[in-house]
């Protein structure tokens, strides 16, 4: 009995991952939009993400003699991290799979980084190399607040599990540690996710980039696992954000589209920082949620 329920859970979490994961180009089309609609442009339309998809899966994939398997397993390790981790949220399908713990979801999603990087210096161009030890150097500022948010979240609900961090409906959690807490996670989702104002995912100019560096090397299908799977890990953060910090009595569709507002809205009121800055950035965000933290 307890094997087949925990069957039904996994069965139940990939579903829910599934779903998210065919989902995730339509959010990333909204969040481009409504930037279009705030610049007064028209911009494209908001499944165009689904037609570049389409589009690098039917092209092929470019690969030179001097990289090694590292190059080629990289994209799919980091789609496959961001579809388990998918799989670990609080179940809005009636479930969830029976390894939901926050930790085991953060060092997921980390793993996925970490290839991404080492496949970036595997390629050996200076672009690649050096949107890769950005990377790491951004990741080495967001995974602690990133523990922080966790361990703030960890205090309220005294569970490390994601359905027990989850916040119920007839919560408001309008406390000051709440509201610090969600707008600090809120700047490290920009954050993780590399929009702006830490990095900028529509630019072309290499001096800029951070994440799209690592990507400059890829084509085809492998190109495509790895927009699919930033575009997964932008709406599994969104959904996380709405789940676990938002305090509005809504259902969870609404505050994911309000928080994918919110970003498009962001990202047009700021600029991309220097990278000197982005300590800075998430410094102010740790403080936030060391002071959530003091006042549980």
């Amino acid at each position: 009995m307890i094997l087949e329920n925990e069957l039904l859970q996994l069965a139940l979490g990939m579903a829910q991952a599934v779903l998210l994961l065919l989902c995730a180009p339509l959010v990333t089309g909204i969040v481009k939009k409504v930037k279009a609609w705030m610049q007064n442009r028209i911009g494209s339309s908001i499944w165009q993400e689904y037609y570049d998809i389409r589009k690098w899966w039917g092209k092929p994939t470019m690969l030179t003699p001097y990289t090694s398997i590292t190059f080629r397993l990289a994209p799919c390790v980091y789609f496959l991290t961001t579809f388990a981790a998918a799989c670990m949220l609080p179940g809005f399908l009636g479930g969830q799979a029976g390894f939901g713990d926050v930790f085991v979801f953060v060092y997921l999603l980390a793993l996925g980084r970490f290839f991404m990087a080492v496949s970036s210096m595997d390629a050996a161009t200076a672009f690649g190399g050096m949107g890769g030890s950005r990377e790491v150097y951004v990741a080495a500022f967001v995974e602690p607040v990133v523990m922080l948010a966790v361990l703030s979240n960890v205090l309220h609900t005294n569970s490390t599990s994601l359905a027990g961090m989850s916040l119920r409906t007839d919560e408001v959690n309008l406390t000051v540690a709440g509201v610090l807490t969600c707008i600090a996670f809120f700047l490290v989702l920009l954050a993780e996710n590399s929009r702006i104002p830490v990095d900028n995912p529509d630019t072309h100019l290499e001096l800029t980039m951070i994440h799209e560096c690592m990507t400059l090397e890829y084509s085809g299908r492998l190109l495509a696992l790895i927009h699919w799977a930033s575009q997964l890990k932008l709406l599994v953060f969104l959904v996380l954000f709405a789940m676990l910090y938002l305090p509005l009595d809504l259902p969870v569709v609404f505050k994911v589209l309000i928080s994918a507002v919110a970003v498009g809205v962001v990202e047009t009121l700021n600029n991309k920082m220097r990278l000197f800055k982005v300590r800075v950035y998430l410094a102010a965000a740790g403080l936030m949620l060391l002071l959530a933290v003091v006042a549980q």
